[in-house]
Formats: structure tokens, C-alpha cells, sequence
């Protein structure tokens, strides 16, 4: 499992610094100095009004634009992948990538399903995830570097530990949009 990590971290390396498509995500809320948050959108489009506005028509308006380039599709591609392997059991249709960005305490209300699966890659220590109880009590701190957690995102209270270094952390989960995308197949999928 160790070569899908050091391979996932150079292709986000490669796509982040030579594509810059690692952009300013819509996450204020969630940064800790109000700052907006680094993010790249993998798998179907969570707001499905937004793609008839896209300026691009040759693209799929059902999947992000994102998932239709050659690097951010073999990125896609490889968390598949490496997800199926951990939680063949899981369902998601959607993947966010978080470029060294510290997230205070919140729930994933949004997202359809209970669980999340996520792990983080790069040159980085710390930056766990902290699970908290309803009462706002530190429960417990997993580390996710190089290791796939499955955990309650929607339900649970989370945050990020800090972090010194080059952190990329990944979210796979699932959106309103009833559908799935199977990168093998390069085809959506109606769920």
C-alpha cells in the first residue's frame, strides 16, 4: 500500500505546483482564521444547478472538471482504487482534497451517508483528526497519515490536529446527486 501513497503524493504534488489546480475552495466557515481553505473536487458535482452554467459544454456537467483531466482523472483513479482495497463495502461519490488546510470543529451535515473515509499524504507531522463527544470533549486523536479511517463525519464533531509541514488530506464521501462514478469504466452509474 505504501508505493499508492508515495504515488498519490507525487501526482498531487505535480498537479498542485505545476497545474495549479489545487485552488481557493468555498470553506470559510471551517479555517480557523477565516481564511479560505485550499481544495480539489474529485467524483460527481455536489450542486448539480451549478453545471448548466459551465462555460465548458465538451465536459460531463454531472462530474467535476477536475475528474475530466488526464491528472486529476489518474488522481480520482488511484483513491478509488486504494479506498476499494480498505472499505470494498464503502459508498462515496465524491473526494476532496485538502492542500495544508486546518479545519476547527465541525460536522459534515451535508454528505448523504453517515461515514466518510479519510487519510492524509505528504511531508507533514501531526495533523490527526480529532474526534470530539457531544459535550465537546476531546474523545480521541486517529492518525490518518498513510492510514485509511473510516469514521462518522456526519454525525461526529471533528477537527484537525495542527500540523507543521506539506499536508494533503483526503475526504471520500457521498453527495446529494444520485449518482456513482466508476473510473474504471469512465462511466456515471445511477445509484
Amino acid at each position: 500500500m505504501e508505493e499508492y501513497f508515495n504515488e498519490l503524493e507525487e501526482l498531487l504534488r505535480e498537479y498542485h505546483n505545476h497545474h495549479t489546480k489545487i485552488s481557493v475552495g468555498n470553506r470559510i466557515k471551517l479555517s480557523q482564521d477565516g481564511s479560505r481553505l485550499k481544495s480539489l473536487c474529485l467524483g460527481v458535482r455536489g450542486a448539480p444547478g451549478l453545471a448548466i452554467k459551465r462555460r465548458d459544454k465538451t465536459l460531463c456537467p454531472h462530474l467535476t472538471k477536475h475528474t475530466q483531466t488526464d491528472k486529476g482523472h489518474a488522481i480520482y483513479t488511484l483513491i478509488y482504487t486504494m479506498i476499494s482495497f480498505i472499505y470494498p463495502d464503502f459508498q462515496f461519490n465524491s473526494i476532496i482534497v485538502n492542500f495544508n488546510s486546518n479545519f476547527i470543529k465541525h460536522k459534515d451535515k451535508k454528505n448523504v451517508n453517515r461515514d466518510s473515509v479519510i487519510f492524509s499524504v505528504g511531508n507533514h507531522t501531526g495533523g490527526g483528526l480529532e474526534l470530539y463527544d457531544d459535550d465537546d470533549t476531546l474523545r480521541e486523536i486517529k492518525h490518518i497519515y498513510h492510514n485509511l479511517t473510516r469514521f462518522a463525519g456526519k454525525t461526529t464533531t471533528h477537527a484537525t490536529q495542527p500540523f507543521d509541514g506539506e499536508r494533503w488530506c483526503i475526504v471520500a464521501y457521498q453527495t446529494k446527486p444520485k449518482y456513482h462514478y466508476c473510473p474504471f469504466e469512465k462511466q456515471l452509474h445511477a445509484l
